[in-house]
């Protein structure tokens, strides 16, 4: 078998990587052309993703791609983070950049949300409960506080789309997107345009939704970043970055809990269909689309972004530390505060290392003071909360999960995997990091006919060595 190249772009909410995959005789290797930080900006009001760079660091990093592949590269597609969205005129211009989930409109549910549905209505009709960061809840409260943005709308595309739209000019997105949106309906598979009139959003602006990976178009001549690019298709696979880093995780059974570790964190559980139930709405837990219509019950914990603020907040004072002093400094801190970091408070505060003292001092518990007790604090807080979060789908799902496999940026963090193993008693398959990178490219492959079922995408998972496993320590 020739060796076959495909691009893939991958964004995080901290940072985005074009990566080369080139698949050979059942052997996957990656070879990352690109990388680059993003961050968010307040403009116009709100806090937005700097699409601008954000859209010149793919295309620089597709470029690259261009020049260090070998051969041709057969296709490209983008993986990014669910619920955000930007809004395309008539023209096809962007005229409304991608507001944060970490803005102050997600915070809470708006006024006035549950006068118009019920959570379990809401549930019966997408398989989500309510939740303040979800792409119905942010168009709820654009419909109230930006009504004009809304009808200037012609269509709507999350993060992934815009990149795709970007290179081929063609609007869609997939179904692993849909899901997550709480826009597409249980039953008929659909938009849910009813839904939408009840809550008084318009819905003119709802691309086409593809519920298959496929290829979108190709890419054209006036949008190629690089010659070699003309002509390449665009295809859209499992636009979700949750969706696609599971597939690396293949394969899954009814004992292996899932684990996405990365700025945000998502634990889930799959199935062939849906988990919904009125303690998985109480709690917050949603059903998301998987690649090859499986489905996953997952819940939201705190991901690597505290520690990372904390980090970028160090680096500023001048005090920057490595990875691996901050560990040993952690290891041999005597302070045991724990603080629960899924609260709002966490998520986008002025100076985090000032709110996790004020966090400590709140619930009467010693604050830290160094990095190491920071990092103390923090790992034994997210090993607290993701236990909660295992006990809580086991529960929810009837399971007893034997192990659970963390993939993507977190399962590099050696200590962070022995705090869970030993918070969780189970044992941590770890790796690969590269997840949405790998599951995204065997996607891409699939599309493409390079790899006819998802039994040889497996067999090319197999093959792959990245991985560390980690056991439960006793009294640890």
């Amino acid at each position: 078998m020739t060796a076959q190249t495909f691009a893939a772009i991958d964004l995080g909410a901290s940072n985005g990587r074009v990566v080369l995959g080139r698949l050979e005789a059942d052997r996957l290797s990656l070879e990352v052309a690109h990388r680059f930080d993003h961050a968010i900006r307040f403009v116009d009001g709100h806090k937005r993703w700097d699409w601008q760079k954000i859209r010149a660091e793919m295309r620089v990093g597709l470029a690259r791609a261009a020049e260090q592949a070998e051969g041709p590269i057969m296709s490209v597609s983008c993986d990014a983070w669910a619920q955000d969205f930007g809004l395309l005129d008539a023209s096809g211009e962007l005229f409304y950049p991608p507001v944060s989930y970490r803005d102050a409109r997600s915070e809470r549910i708006p006024d006035g949300y549950f006068d118009r549905i019920s959570p379990e209505q809401l549930v019966a009709r997408v398989g989500v409960g309510p939740l303040p960061i979800v792409t119905l809840c942010q168009l709820y409260a654009m419909a109230r506080q930006e009504p004009d943005a809304l009808k200037r709308a012609a269509t709507l595309l999350h993060i992934a789309d815009l990149i795709h739209h970007d290179l081929c000019g063609l609007t869609a997105t997939d179904w692993t997107l849909a899901t997550a949106s709480q826009l597409r309906n249980l039953r008929t598979g659909k938009w849910d345009r009813e839904l939408l009139d009840l809550m008084g959003i318009p819905h003119h602006f709802l691309p086409w939704l593809i519920h298959e990976p496929s290829v979108l178009a190709r890419i054209q001549k006036e949008r190629a970043p690089h010659p070699k690019l003309i002509g390449v298709p665009v295809a859209v696979t499992a636009s979700h970055d949750t969706a696609a880093a599971s597939l690396a995780a293949c394969p899954l059974d009814a004992e292996t809990a899932f684990l996405s570790e990365g700025t945000y964190a998502m634990l889930g559980s799959v199935s062939d269909e849906p988990v919904i139930s009125p303690e998985a709405v109480r709690t917050g837990c949603v059903a998301l689309g998987l690649a090859g219509h499986r489905w996953g019950l997952f819940t939201s914990v705190m991901g690597l972004w505290v520690i990372q603020e904390c980090g970028r907040l160090w680096e500023q004072e001048g005090e920057g530390i490595s990875h691996e002093e901050l560990v040993r400094q952690a290891e041999a801190a005597a302070i045991r505060s724990v603080i629960p970091l899924s609260q709002p408070r966490f998520h986008a505060p002025v100076n985090m290392l000032a709110e996790i003292r004020q966090g400590c001092r709140d619930a009467g518990i010693p604050p830290p003071a160094t990095p190491g007790e920071f990092a103390r604090v923090i790992f034994d807080s997210m090993a607290a909360e993701h236990k909660a979060a295992v006990d809580l789908l086991s529960r929810l799902t009837g399971r007893r999960f034997g192990r659970v496999h963390i993939v993507s940026g977190g399962c590099r963090n050696a200590y962070l995997c022995q705090k869970l193993a030993d918070a969780l008693n189970l044992p941590i398959l770890a790796g690969p990091a590269e997840a949405t990178a790998i599951g995204n490219v065997l996607l891409q492959a699939r599309v493409m006919g390079v790899l006819p079922s998802q039994e040889a995408a497996e067999r090319v998972l197999a093959a792959w060595a990245s991985r560390a496993s980690y056991m439960p320590r006793p009294h640890a």
